[in-house]
């Protein structure tokens, strides 16, 4: 690590709690959002628990920047609440008696610089929270709670930021609601973010890397994009896309592959002309005629090349468009229904699109 350039997060952190041993090690080179996921009980937030301050018995070394909080090889250890880490929990454990704008003025008087301004009008914006301001947390949805609990723990100018879980708590519709706002803080994060979660489409749509988890230790970590190939779906679908424009009226990204528009929801046109998309098989669906009174954003005209039944039972699909290919993956029992054979003309109603962050 040298002077001029240390890393944005580094730690090397144990800790023993019965028959539990937790042995792991982070290295983050510049700001960002990097996923921790794993199965329940395999020491995420134990770990975040340590980053954050809130285990004294946790030995190692834990560097954020130019500020060491841990070093337990030389007697250094910052209190919880003099490390200026922002940790964000599922439960948001915003004050009940107050409202939101009190909730989040809470957040500047704990900042380091004593500043008032400027923050607060910026995160009420970054988060659509002006229409809640006078409402208490009781009156809020799951989705409006969490939205409050991260605009509060960013305006205490944190040096890092700890979500553990933010989305588990919500059901289908909050976290569609809670998503588009975690994308457009995650690309605007000046500072390292560690994101909990065991959903690996949170982890493919929200991070750049990932760090896998088993048993308190680390399992494999690297780019998100190179691990969904090495450890998740091989035949995971990346397109490059080019930049069309921005509609927003909308809040949607217009993006061209090959010769086909796609639409992909975005609160604010991006920075760069090209980006590398993400489609799982499984969130494509195939049709032989039109689809119009459908919720589903992009139907793409395509010719069927091919089919391979695979070894689950289920029937792989190669989707061509002009300018693209895609796989699909579809039960025995559509294929039949749908009298599927290679040249046909189809409709591919694709459902999710997911942007991969490491290509920005």
């Amino acid at each position: 690590m040298s002077a001029e350039a240390p890393p944005s997060l580094y730690a090397r952190l144990h800790l023993r709690q019965g028959n539990f041993h937790l042995d792991m090690g982070m290295l983050l080179r510049r700001p960002g959002v990097v996923a921790l996921y794993g199965p329940s009980g395999c020491g995420k937030s134990t770990f975040l628990r340590c980053l954050a301050g809130l285990e004294k018995r946790a030995t190692g070394k834990l560097q954020v920047g130019r500020h060491c909080l841990m070093d337990s090889s030389r007697g250094i250890f910052v209190a919880s609440h003099k490390r200026r880490v922002g940790l964000v929990f599922q439960d948001t454990r915003l004050f009940p008696h107050l409202d939101v704008e009190a909730n989040l003025r809470f957040g500047i008087r704990h900042r380091p610089s004593g500043n008032a301004e400027p923050g607060f009008d910026q995160a009420v914006e970054l988060f659509d929270l002006g229409p809640l301001l006078g409402r208490r947390p009781a009156t809020l949805s799951g989705g409006e709670k969490q939205r409050v609990a991260i605009a509060r723990s960013l305006l205490t100018e944190p040096r890092l930021l700890l979500l553990d879980e933010p989305l588990s708590a919500v059901d289908a519709t909050r976290k569609a609601e809670i998503l588009p706002y975690l994308e457009r803080l995650f690309h605007q994060a000046m500072i390292p973010v560690v994101l909990v979660t065991h959903d690996w489409q949170d982890v493919l749509r929200l991070s750049s890397q990932v760090y896998i988890m088993e048993q308190g230790h680390l399992k494999h970590h690297g780019p998100t994009l190179e691990l969904q190939y090495r450890h998740g779906d091989a035949r995971l679908n990346a397109l490059d896309a080019r930049v069309h424009g921005w509609k927003p009226e909308d809040q949607l990204l217009m993006l061209w592959i090959g010769e086909d528009l796609i639409r992909v929801p975005a609160q604010q046109p991006p920075a760069a002309r090209r980006m590398r998309l993400l489609i799982s098989p499984l969130e494509i669906a195939i049709s032989r005629s039109p689809v119009t009174n459908s919720s589903i954003l992009n139907v793409l005209r395509c010719r069927l090349s091919e089919l391979e039944k695979m070894e689950d039972g289920r029937v792989l699909l190669t989707l061509e468009g002009t300018g693209w290919k895609l796989q699909a993956i579809i039960t025995q029992a559509s294929t039949r229904r749908l009298e599927l054979e290679p040249g046909m003309e189809l409709y591919a109603l694709i459902k999710s699109v997911v942007v991969d962050h490491a290509s920005l």
